[in-house]
């Protein structure tokens, strides 16, 4: 028998892949149907692959061979997202160019892809630092630049300190610079900026037009942070020195039906700064608490720590009641968020409600509680609950209900009639339900309005509640009075804190204690109260009153507010795309002509970063110095390059059309290739480079440049394979995966497999070196079992095997189709895991002593020969070099991959026999074996004739039969 050596066969078919081009996609001239699969490509670093790229690259590796084997055209291209900051530190660190670095970078990842086995499309490889791409990508900003939506503002940006460059929101990820993990400051520079907020509702809108996972679709959302709210002004009084006069503060809020709840104004110390600085006179120790919060960093300021703030000693007027506010500022208001003041609603805002406990702040409330879930046509009640605690032992008195009657645990509740009052009603229940006397009334809530269904009596209720507190004065009793319906239906008894915790789950109950002791805040909607001519409005209804009434008076606006900013796009380092604009002092900023793109980097030995937040292009004056297109003067080109995130927002279009020098892509191929139909990636890129791409995309559907206006038809994301130890790799950790060591030792074919079977494409899963070995003899199985079918008419034919030919060869068939099933369902659902355990058990079955020697049996040269075909066919995918050399040792001279992916035959997947469990009023009482494709009336007759069953169904009488196909008969008999 051949020897199975990974070290030969894989390299040789490599090559022979490689050199006929074999996973070229054709042109769009091609009749055949296409299919687009696309992959994040990698940022080139000097460590090369992780095993996370594998589990990516192999997953959808797998997909594009199974498709081009069903008959697709199928593009699944790489490249390579080379500018960004780590390999211009690297460079900067050893003195080199960054071009050199990322040359050998791309080529130790081109030879790492290709020892893999992936069927990559080569020829329509893209570099995002080649000026024939980025070429492209500064004609896109152009265009931008052209629609207003790529602009240039002097703002307060995020300064990474360490690597010197200003980043987008979306780069600081806990006050910290994403990639480096530095913490984030604040820096004054002139920035580029694109408009990414003008597609917000786009690109919340079309989330619907496309298949992407729930998770990406949220992250997305919440990312945009779209609110529907109104902008409130509320003027000031008492502010002395220039600015006094007719002013104004705006704050925006999402809950309008508060406002009446609004008790104080606070103010970020950036807002209060700008007044200053227009003239108002601040108190000293209003200034020096502004300036020491201005110098504190934003991470800072929003930790949860102790809120501090000031008075400045200013009112503002309410705008609808007139009455006065007192205006203070404090530091976890942030300048650079909404208009920099808010209205501070203490009865409804935790945030607000520490703020004014600790300044001792008025608290209003102004909404009603609901709770529970509002019922049609409720009954209606009134009632309190009642909430006793024993301030000697800490302990609350409560009543532990008997199973009849929910074995649940409550505190003591009741009806109360007409207008009885809400304390004498709560002592009344006390004394009958518990017995005891003497307590002491401590506080009430707000009316609470309470929904619920009362399954017992089959009625929805609507209830008036109002939650009543006393402390224990003693232990005195009296003998309750009980209703008789209520004897034996409850224990009373005394519960500690953590017990009541634990117990009390009951949404009312739970609620009316909870305001009690952790002083709860109200956060929903319900009937406002104490807001004057607005009382007993609720949700939407008074919102939209309120917002009217602000307008009628002029005082306030609905409004639309998106979490989402502008990109920042300027970076100020040198590896990135150069901004296409130059500065003139007569012209001002003149976008480069487009046939004198790209704008290259000026070439460099190596350079330094500066501390003045310029680029280090500042410095090549040769580079710099240019003349202005428009009147031909003097000027200087803009110094600031692009992010790494530019040429990653449009490279799946660019493979689409890869060499074109006339445009990004032609319309032709534009129009074939459409969009990508399955783009797979981390779950960390979804609120960065799948939010600008698709901004990029649609930008360019309104041009009219592309045809449709989602780049990605669907978007799936990949789980993190973690250390052997179950942590994140990590070099610190020792815990890192060199996959080229797996495939030194074990074979590519083994790592695809493994990673494909270790769990669920999209869940965490730990690395096992002992697994990896379990599926590396599973390989050697495959290998052994098929060189024996292959070659079993030249051996001796071993001993005769009993049993009947047809019904061997019909067992082998009907394995073989439902594992081709199973696993061509598995494919398309990237259920790989369950797909390659399906095969195993194939395997498995084919091995077994019996099965084995039937097979090599010289009456079985035809089924023989079907299985091994269909067994290298199904693995194909999977394993590519296994099952390329296999595929030869059959006689094909063509590539397995260039084969006809096999159908199952439906007949053939069929099950002969089920098993169908009885039930009799739903307890089992017995199964029997019926054909598969028996009819409901033979499963019923065979069912109620089973012995063991026909015994119960003789006590009482069929009134109904319910039939669940192939799993399940339950006779309901009274």
């Amino acid at each position: 028998m051949k020897r199975y050596d990974p070290k030969t066969i894989e390299p040789k078919w490599q090559a022979v892949w490689d050199e006929t081009k074999l996973y070229a996609a054709a042109d769009d001239n091609d009749p055949r149907e296409k299919y687009y699969y696309l992959v994040e490509f990698p940022y080139p670093s000097g460590e090369g692959l992780h095993v996370g790229h594998v589990l990516s690259y192999t997953a959808l590796d797998i997909m594009a061979r199974h498709k081009r084997m069903q008959g697709y055209n199928v593009l699944y291209p790489m490249g390579f997202d080379e500018f960004g900051l780590p390999t211009e530190n690297y460079a900067i660190k050893h003195k080199i160019a960054p071009q050199a670095a990322t040359e050998t970078n791309v080529q130790n990842y081109i030879r790492q892809l290709k020892s893999l086995g992936l069927s990559f499309d080569w020829d329509r490889m893209v570099r995002t630092s080649d000026p024939d791409y980025y070429k492209w990508t500064q004609w896109i900003f152009l265009q931008l630049y052209k629609a207003g939506l790529a602009y240039q503002d002097e703002i307060a940006i995020n300064w990474c300190p360490l690597e010197k460059t200003g980043l987008a929101n979306e780069e600081v990820v806990d006050g910290k610079h994403e990639r480096c993990g530095t913490p984030v400051e604040k820096k004054l520079l002139k920035q580029w900026l694109l408009k990414i907020t003008a597609y917000a509702d786009r690109l919340i809108e079309d989330l619907g037009t496309v298949d992407y996972l729930d998770r990406i679709s949220a992250q997305q959302i919440n990312w945009i942070g779209k609110s529907e709210g109104a902008e409130i002004e509320f003027r000031l009084d008492g502010m002395s020195g220039d600015m006094s006069g007719d002013r104004s503060v705006t704050v925006y809020t999402t809950r309008p039906d508060t406002v009446f709840g609004a008790t104080f104004i606070v103010v970020s110390p950036e807002l209060a700064k700008s007044w200053i600085e227009a003239g108002w006179k601040a108190s000293a120790e209003v200034a020096a608490y502004i300036t020491k919060a201005i110098n504190t960093s934003e991470l800072e300021r929003q930790e949860e720590k102790t809120k501090t703030g000031v008075d400045t000693g200013i009112q503002a007027i309410h705008p609808l009641s007139g009455k006065p506010v007192p205006v203070w500022v404090a530091d976890y208001v942030l300048g650079s968020y909404g208009t920099g003041a808010i209205m501070a609603v203490p009865a409804h805002d935790a945030r607000d409600n520490e703020f004014a406990r600790k300044f001792e702040l008025p608290v209003v409330p102004v909404i009603e509680p609901v709770t529970g879930t509002p019922q049609e046509d409720p009954e209606f009640r009134r009632s309190i609950v009642a909430v006793v605690r024993n301030p000697k032992t800490g302990e609350f008195l409560t009543v532990k209900w008997v199973p009849s009657g929910g074995g649940h645990y409550g505190f003591i509740g009741g009806g109360r009639d007409g207008d009885e009052d809400i304390i004498e009603c709560a002592k009344r229940e006390i004394l009958e339900e518990t017995g005891y006397k003497n307590i002491e009334y401590k506080s009430q809530t707000l009316r609470i309005h309470h929904h619920y269904y009362a399954h017992s009596k089959k009625v929805a209720r609507q209830i008036e509640v109002f939650g009543v507190y006393f402390d224990l004065i003693d232990d005195e009793r009296v003998e309750p009075k009980l209703e008789p319906d209520e004897v034996g239906q409850f224990e009373v008894q005394w519960l500690s804190q953590d017990e009541v915790e634990h117990h009390i789950t009951e949404p009312l109950h739970r609620y009316v204690y909870d305001l009690y002791v952790h002083g709860r805040i109200y956060t929903g909607d319900g009937p406002l109260l104490q807001s004057g001519e607005f009382d007993g409005l609720n949700g939407d209804r008074a919102r939209h009153a309120i917002i009217s009434a602000l307008v009628k008076k002029g005082v306030g606006r609905g409004a639309t507010k998106y979490k989402l900013r502008d990109w920042v796009f300027s970076r100020q380092h040198y590896w990135g795309e150069p901004i296409p604009i130059v500065h003139c002092s007569k012209c001002g900023a003149v976008p480069v002509p487009e046939d004198q793109l790209p704008v290259e980097l000026p070439k460099v030995e190596h350079y330094e970063p500066t501390d003045t937040g310029e680029s280090p292009l500042a410095a090549i004056t040769d580079w710099v110095n240019t003349a202005c297109p428009q009147c031909d003067g003097k000027a200087l080109r803009e110094t600031d390059t692009m992010p790494n995130w530019a040429g990653s927002s449009w490279y799946y279009l660019r493979y689409m059309d890869a060499h074109n020098p006339q445009a990004f892509a032609s319309a032709k191929s534009l129009e074939y290739w459409a969009q990508v139909d399955l783009y797979n990636g981390g779950m960390e890129h979804t609120t960065l480079h799948l939010l600008y791409s698709r901004f990029w995309h649609k930008f360019l559907f309104d041009q009219g440049l592309v045809p449709t206006s989602e780049p990605y038809a669907a978007r799936r994301s990949h789980g993190m394979i973690l250390g052997p130890d179950g942590a994140k790799m990590s070099k610190s950790k020792g815990n890192v995966i060199n996959p080229d060591h797996v495939v030194e030792k074990y074979g590519a074919d083994t790592i695809r497999l493994y990673e494909m079977f270790m769990g669920p494409f999209d869940e965490q899963k730990a690395w096992s070196e002992e697994h990896l070995s379990g599926v590396s003899r599973f390989i050697y199985r495959v290998w052994t079992l098929a060189q024996d079918l292959i070659e079993a008419p030249s051996q001796p034919i071993i001993a005769e095997v009993d049993g009947d030919q047809g019904a061997f060869e019909l067992e082998v068939d009907r394995l073989g189709h439902k594992t081709l099933k199973k696993v061509h369902e598995d494919i398309g659902a990237m259920h790989f895991n369950t797909a390659v355990s399906a095969l195993m058990e194939y395997v498995n079955f084919l091995n077994t002593p019996t099965t084995r020697a039937r097979l090599l049996q010289a009456e079985s040269t035809q089924v023989r020969e079907r299985t091994v075909r269909l067994l290298v066919l199904m693995v194909a995918p999977f394993t590519p070099h296994l099952a390329e050399e296999l595929w030869r040792d059959l006689g094909e001279e063509a590539s397995v991959h260039a084969a006809a992916w096999p159908a199952y035959d439906p007949e053939l997947i069929k099950d002969d026999l089920v098993e169908i469990a009885i039930q009799v009023n739903g307890k089992l009482r017995g199964a029997i074996v019926v054909a598969a494709d028996a009819t409901e009336d033979e499963v019923k007759d065979a069912a109620a004739a089973e012995p063991k069953v026909a015994k119960w169904l003789a006590e009482g009488k069929i009134v109904k039969t319910i039939v669940v196909p192939r799993r399940l008969v339950n006779f309901v008999v009274n």
